[in-house]
């Protein structure tokens, strides 16, 4: 996973749809995430987990490999992530494997960076950030899941593209953009563009007296689109912290919606919208991270993981497998 505010490197959860609750039924969901765990066979060893929306229960490793491997995305069932297993060493493809870790197979042979990504279900295309020559990077391509063949969305080197995301009707693509030579004053920004690449336009901008400006943390990343409130969330960096912020697909309303004070960046919110989950990083003693789940309306938030793992990032909700 690509560096980030937090001292260590990122880790992905998948989490379930809804908690427990006296006034919301019960759905069956599961949380699937990164953790890294060094061993005998790979000190650079990511594997995914997961466990049910019961922050009492354990977890069960899913992928089970010396590779790096980093989900970011999951819709209903199938779980999608990156991974370098069978290339050379941080070499990236696009896998998917269903919630139980069965089903591993590769789906296009386009290398992909180190990147969120999305889906769009009505077309089964994928919008991704990639590598699709040793010398050209962090361009957007769509790749279509039903052959894996790929073609070029945003393509233009002075740029690079990273964390892309769907609209919830497809229509529009939001992304962060910087230039690859860094120029003082530029940052990593959030994007929007039509479906087609065209009419681009710019809906953030990066404080530059803010104090995170000269650090290495986000400026803009983790791009996720609330599925029913119509707005685009987003990780930042303001002092020696990073949050979530949200931002309008006009430009308007730009504003920090986490609020604990901790760095919190990897995000996802649930289908309904509903239920956001996040990884939040403790403090500098314990260096703990943990899984965060707020209820969107009420604003209250409860702790999903234990201190088993320490580094634990990257919620994406998951259906559960219907037997």
């Amino acid at each position: 996973m690509r560096s980030f505010p937090y001292p260590l490197a990122a880790f992905f959860w998948v989490f379930a749809c809804t908690p427990k609750s006296e006034s919301i039924p019960e759905k069956s969901c599961l949380i699937a995430y990164n953790t890294f765990e060094p061993d005998s066979l790979a000190e650079d060893n990511w594997e995914i987990r997961i466990m049910g929306q019961d922050s009492s229960s354990s977890s069960t490793n899913l992928t089970k490999h010396p590779d790096v491997a980093w989900t970011y995305l999951a819709h209903k069932d199938k779980i999608y992530f990156i991974s370098d297993r069978d290339t050379a060493y941080r070499n990236f493809f696009l896998y998917e494997m269903d919630g139980d870790g069965s089903g591993v197979r590769k789906l296009s042979g386009l290398r992909l960076e180190d990147s969120w990504m999305d889906l769009d279900p009505n077309t089964q295309e994928m919008i991704v950030s990639a590598r699709p020559e040793p010398n050209v990077r962090h361009q957007l391509f769509l790749i279509d899941l039903q052959d894996g063949s790929f073609k070029p969305l945003l393509a233009d080197t002075a740029y690079r593209y990273q964390d892309p995301v769907f609209s919830p009707d497809g229509s529009q693509i939001a992304f962060v953009k910087s230039p690859t030579a860094k120029t003082e004053g530029i940052f990593p920004d959030v994007f929007l563009v039509n479906r087609d690449g065209s009419g681009e336009k710019r809906l953030t901008y990066f404080p530059a007296d803010d104090p995170a400006a000269l650090s290495h943390g986000y400026k803009a990343g983790a791009l996720r689109w609330h599925p029913t409130e119509n707005f685009i969330s987003y990780a930042s960096s303001r002092g020696d912290h990073t949050f979530i912020f949200a931002v309008n697909p006009d430009g308007s309303g730009n504003r920090q919606i986490s609020q604990s004070g901790k760095d919190e960046v990897y995000h996802d919110w649930s289908p309904d919208g509903r239920w956001l989950a996040f990884d939040q990083y403790q403090d500098t003693v314990s260096h703990q991270y943990h899984i965060v789940l707020m209820d969107w309306k009420s604003k209250e938030t409860r702790i999903l993981t234990d201190t088993l793992i320490r580094t634990q990032l990257a919620p994406v909700f998951v259906d559960k497998i219907q037997d």
